[in-house]
C-alpha cells in the first residue's frame, strides 16, 4: 500500500512494546504536570506576591516575562543536545535544578530584597528557571521521535502536552487554597516537594528501562512483546536497519521553506494568546471581580483546555484513519484553535458580568487546546528524525511571547490605566492573522 510524501519514518530508536509505550507515556505526561505546575505558581500569586513588595504592572509584567527570556533562548540549542547526548541523560539534572529553585523561590525572593539590588536577583533568579525548564520539552519530543513510528507519535505527543494543563488546574485549584489559608509561599513549597517526588519517580523508570531507551544501538524485541508498529508500512527489520547516528540537521533547508515559517508564526500567535491568558488572567479577574473566588477563576478556564488537549490529538488520528491528509488534519485543527480563540477575546470587553467572562475565558482556553492536535506535533510532521532539535527552535517562537507579550501587556495596562479591552482586542487580531498565514502556507509533510 502506497504512503503518502513524508508521513512515514523509522525511529531512529528502540521500538517501544505497548507497555513500554503506556508507562513513558503516563510518566512524560506527569512530568510535564509538575513541570506547568511549577510555571504557573507565580502567575497564580502574582497579586499576593505583588501587593508585598509594592509591584506596578509594568514590575509585574518584568518579573513574570523575564523567566522566558531565559526559556526561549536555551530552547534553541536544548533540542539538539538532547539529540545529539540523549535526552534521558539531560532531563534528570535539569529537573533536579528547576525543582529546587521552585522549592526555594520564596526564600530567594527575600534575599533579593536583602541585598542592594533586588530586580537583578529577581531576574536572575527567574531566568535561570527558564534556562532549566527549557531542557524538559525538547528532551520529551526527542524521546517519542526514537521510540515510535510516525502513526503513533503526534498521538503520544500531544497526549504528553496535555499533562501541561493538568498541572496549571492543579496548581491553581491546591494554590488557590494554599495561597488563602497559609500565604503565597507555601504553593511554591507544595509544588517543589511534587516535582521532587517525579524526579525520583523518572529516574526509577530510567534504572528499570537501563539499556532500552538510550541514543546507543537498537535492541530487538523479545519473540512475545507487542511492539507498537505502523501496520501499513512497519517491520520490526525496517525499524532496526535504521540504526545510525544522529544526524545533523540540515537547517538551510528547513528556513527556507515557507511551511515552517507559518508553522512558526502560528506557533508565536498561539502561544501569545496563551501566554497571556495563562500569566494575567488570574490579575483580571483579581481585579475586576475582587469578591469572586480565586479556586474558581483559577481552576475553571484549566479545566477547559485539559478536555480539549487530551480530545484533540485523538481527533486528529480519527481524522487520518479516515482518510484524510496530515496537512489538512493539522490546518483544521490549528485553524479552529486560533480563530476560536480570537473570537472569545472579542467579546470579552463587552462583558461585564464574572460568569459570563469566565464562560468566555473558559470557550477560549477550550479553543486553545485543539492545538494539540495542529501546529504543536508539527515538528514530527516536517522533521521526523530530528523532532527534539526542531522542536527546541520551534518552541522558541511560542515562548517568545512569553517575555515580548507578556511584557507589552503589563505596559499596555500600565499606559491605560487598567484597561483590560486593548490587550485582548491585540492579541485577538495576532490569532486571526496566525489563522490566515498557517492556512495558506502550512504543511504536514516532511521538510526535511
Amino acid at each position: 500500500m502506497l504512503k503518502r510524501p513524508g508521513e512515514y519514518e523509522p525511529p531512529l530508536g528502540k521500538i517501544w512494546t505497548r507497555a513500554e509505550s503506556r508507562m513513558w507515556t503516563i510518566t512524560m505526561f506527569s512530568g510535564t504536570c509538575v513541570l506547568y505546575a511549577a510555571r504557573a505558581s507565580l502567575p497564580i500569586c502574582a497579586a499576593a506576591v505583588a501587593k508585598e513588595f509594592a509591584w506596578n504592572k509594568t514590575d509585574s509584567g518584568t518579573v513574570l516575562s523575564c523567566f522566558f527570556w531565559g526559556y526561549a533562548l536555551t530552547q534553541v540549542f536544548a533540542g539538539r543536545i538532547a539529540d545529539k547526548y540523549g535526552a534521558e541523560k539531560i532531563l534528570p539534572y535539569s529537573s533536579l535544578a528547576w525543582t529546587m529553585i521552585t522549592f526555594f523561590t520564596p526564600h530567594l525572593f527575600d534575599f533579593a530584597y536583602w541585598t542592594n539590588y533586588p530586580l537583578v536577583v529577581l531576574l536572575a533568579i527567574r531566568v535561570l528557571t527558564g534556562v532549566c525548564q527549557a531542557f524538559h520539552i525538547p528532551s520529551l519530543a526527542s524521546i517519542v521521535s526514537k521510540h515510535l513510528a510516525a502513526a503513533d507519535k503526534g498521538r503520544v505527543f500531544g497526549i504528553v502536552l496535555a499533562g501541561s494543563h493538568w498541572g496549571t488546574v492543579l496548581a491553581g485549584a491546591i494554590g488557590s487554597i494554599l495561597i488563602e489559608w497559609i500565604g503565597w509561599r507555601s504553593l511554591f513549597q507544595f509544588v517543589g516537594i511534587l516535582s521532587l517526588i517525579w524526579c525520583w519517580a523518572f529516574r526509577w523508570v530510567l534504572d528499570k528501562n537501563k539499556g532500552m531507551t538510550g541514543g546507543g544501538g537498537r535492541s530487538s524485541p523479545q519473540p512475545d512483546e507487542e511492539v507498537l508498529l505502523d501496520k501499513k508500512h512497519d517491520t520490526i527489520e525496517s525499524h532496526l536497519s535504521a540504526n545510525t547516528p544522529c544526524p545533523s540537521v540540515p537547517w538551510g533547508t528547513l528556513f527556507r521553506h515557507p511551511a515552517f515559517w507559518a508553522a512558526a508564526v502560528a506557533q508565536y500567535t498561539g502561544g501569545n494568546s496563551y501566554s497571556i491568558l495563562f500569566n494575567w488572567l488570574p490579575s483580571y479577574f483579581h481585579e475586576t471581580f475582587p469578591t469572586a473566588k480565586g479556586v474558581v477563576y483559577n481552576v475553571v478556564p484549566s479545566l477547559a483546555i485539559v478536555v480539549t488537549s487530551l480530545v484533540a490529538p485523538v481527533m486528529a488520528s480519527r481524522f487520518l484513519a479516515e482518510g484524510k491528509t496530515v496537512t489538512y488534519t493539522r490546518k483544521l485543527m490549528e485553524g479552529a484553535s486560533l480563530i476560536g480563540i480570537a473570537f472569545c477575546l472579542m467579546l470579552v470587553p463587552m462583558t461585564s458580568s464574572f460568569w459570563l467572562s469566565l464562560l468566555i475565558f473558559t470557550m477560549a482556553m477550550a479553543a486553545r487546546g485543539l492545538h494539540h492536535g495542529g501546529v504543536s506535533v508539527n515538528p514530527h510532521d516536517f522533521a521526523p528524525n530530528h523532532a527534539g532539535s526542531v522542536f527546541g527552535v520551534f518552541n522558541a517562537c511560542g515562548a517568545i511571547t512569553g517575555f515580548v507579550g507578556v511584557y507589552i501587556a503589563g505596559h499596555i495596562l500600565e499606559a491605560t490605566n487598567n484597561n483590560w479591552s486593548y490587550v485582548f482586542v491585540v492579541t485577538a487580531a495576532q490569532c486571526v492573522v496566525g489563522a490566515m498565514v498557517y492556512t495558506l502556507l502550512g504543511t504536514g509533510q516532511k521538510i526535511i
